[in-house]
């Protein structure tokens, strides 16, 4: 028997932690939602009176039944965002061996487990963060430098001519 659902719900979950979260973000995104927690269904009882409910989740709905479809398709580009992050560190976590890095402070290399790559570890030579490189992510198109350049040029209240 298929359990029918309001037509503003766009998500059931099984926790109120994740409908509250999903309700937030949706939110954020424009689509104001909120967690609601369906009446639980009986099954008829023995003589005695004892029933067994079944839980059907909690669903997320939107407020407005304009926001239904446009909610439906931001979970589900999240859902593929989420799914790819996992495969990602899937993979991490089954690599083995060690990884070189240098520190771009001290300039000293140094180890790292395969499970380290694609993180910020602290050097162990001079303490600072640094990065450990992940063979399957490309920085080389990132301009660091512009966004340095980007907060520098900002007038500062203290510096009068600046303005």
């Amino acid at each position: 028997m298929a359990v029918e659902r309001h037509p503003q719900c766009v998500l059931v979950a099984q926790e109120m932690a994740t409908a509250r979260l999903l309700a937030e973000w949706l939110t954020d995104k424009g689509f104001p939602a909120e967690p609601i927690m369906p009446a639980a269904i009986a099954t008829p009882g023995d003589s005695l009176g004892f029933t067994e409910e079944t839980f059907n989740g909690i669903e997320v709905r939107v407020l407005s039944a304009e926001h239904v479809k446009p909610a439906k398709s931001a979970i589900e580009e999240m859902k593929d965002e989420v799914t790819a992050v996992q495969e990602r560190r899937q993979k991490r976590a089954e690599r083995t061996g060690t990884v070189n890095a240098v520190c771009e402070d001290c300039g000293k290399a140094s180890d790292w487990p395969a499970l380290a790559m694609g993180t910020t570890e602290t050097c162990p030579h001079c303490g600072n963060y640094m990065d450990v490189p992940d063979p399957d992510e490309n920085w080389d198109d990132v301009d660091f430098e512009a966004a340095d350049d980007d907060n520098n040029t900002e007038a500062s209240p203290a510096d009068p001519d600046a303005q």
